[in-house]
């Protein structure tokens, strides 16, 4: 799937669970779509969609769900700006369809149907 491939730290480092699930949303690929089947269009799109999904947590601080505190002892404040990651259930911002959640190697993938499509 393309969500594990992107999260394989030899193909994009960087890229962790939930930046994964922010970025494909943000490209509108579906995160089970197989990474051979993704066309050249939506890969271009995808590595813009993960340049600023990265650019805009670290400009935020990161995200804190948690615990996560950065090196100054304060919160990253992206997670405010979060869209499918942690909503399953909940409206998507951009369509008002319900958000998914499916597990993909343990990990929590959450994405729109309608939007994510492909």
């Amino acid at each position: 799937p393309i969500k594990t491939f992107i999260m394989n730290g030899e193909v994009v480092v960087g890229v962790g669970n939930i930046y994964a699930n922010e970025a494909l949303f943000m490209a509108g690929i579906h995160p089970s779509t197989p990474a051979g089947k993704v066309s050249k269009k939506n890969l271009s799109r995808l590595v813009e969609a993960i340049k600023q999904v990265l650019e805009k947590a670290l400009l935020a601080g990161g995200t804190t769900l948690r615990d996560f505190r950065k090196s100054d002892g304060n919160p990253g404040y992206f997670a405010q700006e979060l869209h499918v990651y942690g909503r399953e259930g909940l409206a998507c911002l951009r369509c008002q369809t319900p958000i998914s959640l499916i597990k993909q190697t343990q990990r929590a993938t959450y994405f729109c149907s309608q939007c994510q499509p492909c």
